[in-house]
């Protein structure tokens, strides 16, 4: 029954954050915080989680909880948007102090300072990220229309609808390599991987459309037949929405949001391959993404964490990923690693150490040879491999 229930901690999430922004004022940074500290604290205090997949699994009960996502975002993002806002669109405000006895006009009045939207921005950011984008890369994976449909959207909040395109047909086959750009190399730091990782990611997402559409005689620009455009479009509703909820206001508050989302996926990129390196056309094997089996990190995010065994079995679903405990490990959980990667001498020192035992203990003979090149190009002091080639 427990697999079950770990289903619904991330939708549980999605609604105790509705209720934190509900409140307004400084109560917009309480999302953030409990986030903060109830994953930190599932990843170093809790075991972690080895478990392997159970024989028997109901696939209904264990989709229901990702399909529940994508109305939580629009529920909570409406509110937001309209929290930002003077009037009473659609009559929302009025209807949610009827029916939930919760006073948005008073929140909205109470939330008169910066610093207060710098917390609903970065707590509902977060969430477009963990609730969004982790789930929409679940869906996307997959070759139902329905969830393909879902996922879509759900990239939606974080205007990232390409990542669906450019992660599963061109990150999964190019990990580990230059050509790559969604992998972090070594000793770049995160604020110069996320502008190279969002603009060629995009750019490649196009090139990848284009030509599989040009095979079938169809036009990249044509919204019936491509998912690339269909993608921008769902981008452009959303700040079309955003707009009429809130004017102005709401347009700019809900680029900031978007934004902020995209920040927490290319962070998570950018740790997940750092530093990995993969020969051109060889098979990508469970060695070449970092594993994570915290149990917050798991269980939360539907098994991303159990990354290794995802980027071996790209298609497989959540619930039968396994733990793999000889894949190469992050040093921290997935939130943990967030945190540190904001603070490049800090991630640097922490991954030299697991870079240096990646070398030594997974990387092929050939691997080993282009991360030696890649060490001394790093300029990461520390690198084993470049103080054996400077002796």
């Amino acid at each position: 029954m427990s697999k079950y229930l770990k289903g619904w901690l991330m939708p549980a999430l999605s609604v105790l954050m509705m209720w934190g922004i509900s409140h307004g004022g400084w109560w917009m940074w309480a999302p953030w915080a409990f986030v903060l500290t109830v994953f930190l604290s599932a990843d170093m205090f809790l075991p972690h989680d080895l478990s392997e997949p159970p024989k028997y699994q109901n696939a209904f009960l264990l989709n229901l909880p990702l399909y529940t996502i994508l109305p939580l975002l629009a529920v909570l993002n409406f509110m937001v948007i309209w929290m930002v806002g003077s009037g009473d669109f659609l009559g929302f405000g009025a209807w949610v102090q009827q029916h939930f006895n919760i006073d948005l006009f008073a929140a909205r009045d109470r939330t008169n300072h910066w610093g207060m939207w710098a917390g609903c921005i970065v707590s509902v950011g977060l969430m477009n990220a963990v609730g969004g984008t982790v789930t929409g890369h679940e869906l996307t994976h997959r070759s139902s229309k329905f969830d393909l449909f879902m996922g879509r959207w759900m990239l939606a909040f974080t205007c990232d609808t390409t990542f669906g395109i450019e992660h599963v047909y061109g990150h999964h086959v190019r990990v580990g390599t230059p050509a790559d750009p969604a992998t972090g190399r070594r000793g770049e730091s995160f604020y110069k991987f996320t502008v190279r990782s969002t603009i060629q990611s995009y750019v490649h997402a196009y090139q990848l459309e284009k030509a599989r559409l040009a095979k079938l005689g169809k036009s990249v620009w044509n919204p019936f037949a491509s998912p690339f455009l269909r993608g921008n479009l769902e981008n452009i509703f959303m700040f079309v929405a955003a707009y009429y909820i809130a004017g102005l206001p709401g347009l700019g508050f809900w680029a900031l949001l978007a934004f902020v989302g995209k920040q927490y996926l290319e962070i998570t990129n950018y740790f997940e391959h750092y530093g990995l390196i993969r020969v051109p056309g060889e098979p990508v094997q469970p060695r070449h993404s970092w594993n994570s089996n915290h149990w917050g990190s798991t269980n939360v995010l539907y098994s991303l964490a159990r990354h290794s065994h995802h980027h071996a079995e790209g298609e497989a679903p959540y619930w039968t990923l396994h733990a793999y405990p000889n894949a190469p490990m992050l040093p921290a959980g997935y939130l943990g690693m967030l945190l540190i990667a904001l603070v490049p001498p800090l991630f640097k020192s922490l991954m030299t150490p697991a870079l240096n035992d990646w070398d030594e203990k997974h990387a092929s003979p050939a691997e080993r040879k282009l991360a030696q090149q890649a060490s001394r190009e790093s300029g990461m002091a520390g690198l084993k491999i470049i103080n054996a080639k400077l002796a």
